[in-house]
Formats: structure tokens, C-alpha cells, sequence
């Protein structure tokens, strides 16, 4: 199966949080898909992300609930007869948009990348790296900023294979309120 990189746009809203949800309950979160579509709506509309989709092929150009043609299960472990079940997406990566006071230039922090787990293995998460990685390019920021779990070893090796450098200039701090 092929797939198209894209931004997300409000009409995505209910696919994107579904597997928004998917991403949170990988970390242990309850799901809330109704928190998550909220969530996504306000950082859509307050223009405080920028989030790029990997959109199966299949789907492409569809107006929203209608059916793909193939009949197999989604990702969701449900059949195509319902069509507000059925999702286009297999990935995503979510950017907040900052700044370098010292460059005096935009940067963005890569928050979230996620696929979910029937898609993976094929390349999506690099795709979507490299949409990303387009857009901030394009859109004259300096660099993409990232942290990743000290043991997640498949990820370090995505990040470091895109170009991607482990700081070793700064420690990094963080206060939880």
C-alpha cells in the first residue's frame, strides 16, 4: 500500500484523534478520544501545531465517511461496514512551532510521531519525519528539536539515520506543576 504525506486539516479532526488516542494509550493514558479531538481542534484552530498525516493511497480524495474500496479489517480490528469506524490514516507527527532568542529564528519541537502498529515497518515514520522536515525547511525555521526515551533504541536510530545529532552541549530540565 502506498501513502500520501499531508497537513492535517480540520476536516481531519476525528481520524487524527482517534489515532491521537492510540499515540496516548501507547504512554500509558486512558483512553479519550473526545479529550484528544478537543486537544487537536484547539491546536489546529489556534494555529499551535502543525500536524502532517500519512493518508493511505486507498483514501485519497474521498470526502469524509465515505468507503474505501478494499474489505479488510482497520486498523481499528473492525470490518468496512461502518463508516464512521474506518480511518485513512496509518501515522502522524505533531510540530509546535518556537523560537531561538540566540538565532533569532523560528524552530520547531517534534512532540509526537506515532504509527500505529499494524502500519509499521514500512517506512511511514520516515516519511512523515521528512514531511516534516520539509515543511520547517519551508517555512524558514532553523531546526527541529526532539527528545526520545533513553531506551527506545529504534527511534534513536530513525532520528540519527535522518540527520538528526544527540545534544551534547546542554543538559535539559524539566519543572512538572
Amino acid at each position: 500500500m502506498t501513502y500520501n504525506m499531508r497537513r492535517a486539516r480540520l476536516d481531519d479532526i476525528e481520524d487524527v484523534s482517534r489515532l491521537f488516542d492510540q499515540y496516548r494509550m501507547f504512554y500509558q493514558q486512558t483512553s479519550d478520544v473526545e479529550g484528544a479531538a478537543r486537544y487537536i481542534r484547539e491546536r489546529l484552530e489556534r494555529n499551535e501545531s502543525v500536524i502532517w498525516i500519512a493518508e493511505k493511497e486507498a483514501f485519497k480524495g474521498m470526502e469524509q465517511g465515505e468507503m474505501a474500496d478494499d474489505t479488510h479489517h482497520n486498523e481499528w480490528g473492525h470490518g468496512n461496514t461502518d463508516s464512521s469506524i474506518q480511518t485513512p490514516l496509518a501515522g502522524f507527527v505533531q510540530l509546535y512551532p518556537s523560537f531561538s532568542s540566540v538565532s533569532m529564528s523560528p524552530i520547531y519541537v517534534l512532540n509526537d510521531l506515532f504509527v500505529h502498529t499494524e502500519y509499521r515497518q514500512q517506512g511511514i515514520a520516515r516519511k512523515l519525519l521528512q514531511a516534516a522536515q520539509n515543511w520547517a525547511r519551508e517555512t524558514g525555521a532553523i531546526r527541529i528539536t526532539l527528545s526520545t526515551a533513553i531506551s527506545n533504541k529504534q527511534a534513536q536510530a530513525l532520528y540519527e539515520s535522518e540527520g538528526y545529532a544527540k545534544d551534547t552541549h546542554f543538559l535539559y530540565y524539566e519543572l512538572n506543576l
